[in-house]
């Protein structure tokens, strides 16, 4: 009995002091939890700790992405951190008792002035006392992982009298988000890696003064600068799939509509490990580009990869851009060897040159001895080292070049861009960490592939997630892509505007039933399309923006509601807010300088996502790529949310009486004066003796009554150098576009030269 009554006692006193602990200790304890969390399934990487000073006081200044960021921010504090909690936030009955514990400062309602004020005095006090303090400027955690809008600058918060030290804290989530909000409730994933990635960045010191805007884009590109090295663990696209493939033989990511054919990755694996084979029988370029001219299909991407890993470099070729342009521009590069099809060439009509292999041609001379030893290698090799067999350079270098795409040519001959598995990669990373991909999406394979959000989409996503993937032969064949979207139960479709408005009038709300999200980018969303398919679907159209040299997506306009956010867009008009790891700034186009929120100037973006630069084009790229910042020619404004609007190209301007006059605001307003969704109007400039250049405006329409254009462009306040005169306007049959939709600027320029 006594035994039994000693141990009693001797856990109730081993509880008190285990309650003493906890309650005088809190630091510790906090050190002790975050220590086992970052030691089991979090994997926490540590960025400009030396920043951090050992003393005096500091504010920190961090965004918000989860509940556990307070935890990771006084894991990296040696000392204690007090956070400054909206009240609204504490009174939270679930986390009420977690906030109380941590000892958080509370922030009152705006509306009551006098606790308010005692708020203010209490922080400046704690400051002079040298506390380090912790200041969330966006109020509340993001619904997205993104940066939402700061609310406010640190200047009020600061004491006249006392020197403190403000330092930017920059939390990133690589992926694996466990809850997710969809179908009106909230879901628990389990990630798709353990443990868990996150980072934390500590940036320099900062002005006292520095205002919420500008305090955003710090803790924007510190998050850019610290995404462009490797992650833990990061696998090129073909290394991830033999991983994949080895780890989940019988699982099916690649299918044909057109024959209804799943691939397992087991069949796909035995398919690359054939085909890696002749490809490096057949090209034995120095270079080491082998071009790849075939639509969308799983022997394209068991073609990708089997380039891939004969430690090639797969050039897809743009068959939109016609065949003289096409060819010459991989001509250019050095693409001695083109993968291709007899049968696919007689349906884009292009003859066969020297140098294209047909795929007919190879499928008789693959053998029975050959399949057995691709099967047994496939069986019996471990995938570590059946990928350092069969791709010994490119394995796990992740600098090395994914693959080379041509950009649209626009504005002049196609470049061709090249682009790492770095940058794909953390492209990949950062779009999904917004998008939330679960394991039951399905992608509608619907882009080709040599557009560079098609390439990740329908091959990245694949390799790299396993998320599958149904591939249409054409793009354009609005009827089986619906039927497609309906049978496969596809829930993510990424059209370009120019399609989806061929295609709308075909389209029922039964076929689109199962689609989550609708993405469009290329060119700009016209609001009537959006609108139209809103009332058909009740469901918005996406827009995202980006380009090929930053491999590509940048931003995507998603609602920062995490009940809302994929499922509604925001802030009609703008392109969105940059992705996460992924900083876009505004200069000034004449001093380079910065700019403030809504003042339009020059789009740079900085990344990771950066390319590696032009092929064989040194000049070129130095010319867009300085001091790590990409520039992307497009005029462009940030507003105080984050979210960015374009306003035009800076190649896109006239100079008229040495005013700078924009092609594309006035094309907007002369298609909503015209209520079309097709593109049916096009500005451009010429040559003028007398103001150095004038503004021409091509349009399709069958009648257009110019006086009534003229009054609608002044009713919208353009000043009169915008207005285009009576003989400006020239009617043609047809605009010149480029095969993704985009205008052809430098047709256009001809046929305005040629007046």
């Amino acid at each position: 009995m006594k035994e039994i009554i000693g141990a009693v006692g001797g856990w109730t006193l081993f509880t008190v002091a285990l309650l003493v602990f906890l309650f005088f200790c809190r630091v510790w304890t906090l050190r002790l939890i975050g220590f086992i969390i970052t030691h089991t399934v979090v994997r926490l990487r540590k960025f400009g700790l030396d920043n951090l000073p050992k003393s005096g006081p500091v504010l920190i200044v961090s965004n918000h992405i989860s509940l556990i960021d307070l935890l990771l921010i006084q894991l990296v504090c040696p000392r204690k951190v007090r956070f400054m909690i909206r009240a609204d936030i504490i009174n939270f009955v679930p986390t009420r008792f977690i906030f109380w514990y941590l000892g958080v400062i509370r922030v009152p309602n705006a509306r009551r002035p006098q606790e308010l004020k005692k708020y203010f005095n209490d922080v400046r006090d704690r400051l002079r006392h040298g506390e380090v303090l912790c200041f969330l400027p966006e109020g509340a955690i993001s619904g997205n992982g993104n940066l939402m809008r700061f609310r406010s600058g640190v200047e009020p918060l600061l004491p006249t009298d006392t020197e403190v030290v403000v330092l930017p804290f920059r939390i990133g989530m690589l992926h694996g988000r466990l809850f997710s909000y969809r179908n009106g409730k909230m879901h628990f994933s389990l990630p798709r890696f353990l443990p868990v990635d996150f980072s934390i960045a500590i940036g320099d010191p900062l002005d006292r003064k520095i205002g919420a805007f500008e305090l955003r884009q710090v803790i924007s590109e510190l998050g850019a600068s610290v995404e462009r090295r490797p992650q833990p663990g990061e696998m090129p696209l073909h290394t991830a799939f033999i991983r994949r493939a080895k780890h989940h033989p019988f699982q099916k990511i690649f299918c044909d509509v057109v024959t209804d054919s799943w691939s397992s990755n087991f069949s796909m694996l035995v398919k690359t490990l054939i085909f890696t084979r002749a490809v490096r029988e057949l090209d034995r370029g120095e270079d080491g580009y082998v071009g790849v001219l075939l639509p969308n299909s799983t022997l394209t991407a068991a073609v990708l990869m089997s380039v891939q890993l004969a430690d090639r470099t797969p050039a897809i070729i743009n068959f939109s851009a016609g065949e003289e342009v096409a060819l010459e521009s991989a001509a250019r590069i050095g693409v001695r060897t083109i993968f291709t099809s007899r049968r696919f060439l007689e349906k884009i009509k292009w003859r066969e040159r020297p140098g294209m292999i047909m795929l007919e041609d190879l499928a008789p001379g693959v053998t029975t001895g050959m399949k057995i030893r691709a099967i047994l290698r496939a069986i019996f090799v471990p995938g570590r080292i059946l990928v350092r067999q069969l791709a010994p350079f490119s394995c796990y270098n992740m600098h090395r070049q994914a693959v080379v795409l041509f950009s649209s040519g626009s504005t002049g001959t196609p470049k061709a861009v090249m682009l790492t598995h770095r940058n794909i990669n953390c492209d990949l990373w950062s779009f999904l960490r917004m998008v939330t991909l679960q394991e039951d999406e399905c992608i509608c394979g619907n882009l080709p592939m040599f557009h560079a959000f098609g390439f990740i989409m329908h091959y990245g996503i694949p390799c790299q997630f396993g998320a599958p993937v149904c591939f249409h032969l054409n793009p354009l064949a609005s009827d089986e892509i619906d039927k497609g979207i309906e049978k496969y139960n596809a829930t993510i479709l990424t059209p370009t505007p120019n399609i989806m408005q061929k295609n709308l009038h075909r389209t029922t709300k039964k076929q689109h039933n199962s689609l989550r999200l609708v993405f469009v980018g290329a060119e700009k969303l016209p609001p009537e399309l959006a609108e139209r398919y809103f009332n058909l679907t009740g469901r918005n159209l996406i827009e995202g923006y980006g380009c090929t040299e930053l491999s590509p997506i940048v931003t995507i306009n998603f609602n920062n509601s995490i009940f809302e956010m994929n499922t509604r867009s925001s802030h009609p008009g703008s392109i969105g807010c940059a992705l996460p790891g992924i900083h876009v700034r505004i200069i000034d186009p004449e001093t380079g300088v910065e700019l403030g929120p809504n003042r339009p100037g020059r789009m740079q973006v900085k990344a990771g996502t950066v390319m590696k630069g032009y092929l064989n084009n040194p000049e070129q790229t130095a010319r867009v790529i300085q001091n790590r910042y990409y520039d992307t020619g497009d005029i462009a404004k940030i507003d105080e949310d984050g979210y960015i609007y374009i306003t035009g190209r800076a190649s896109r301007f006239s100079k008229i009486g040495g005013e700078m006059v924009p092609h594309e605001a006035i094309e907007d307003a002369l298609s909503n004066f015209l209520h079309t969704e097709m593109r049916s109007v096009a500005v451009t400039g010429r040559r003028d003796g007398r103001k150095g250049e004038r503004l021409v405006v091509f349009y399709t329409a069958d009648s257009l009554d110019i006086d009534a254009a003229t009054e609608y462009l002044r009713a919208q306040k353009f000043p009169n150098i915008w207005l285009p005169k009576r003989d400006d306007y020239v009617r043609v049959e047809a605009l010149p576009l480029l095969g993704t939709g985009k205008l052809d600027l430098r047709k256009l320029n001809e046929m305005a030269d040629a007046l």
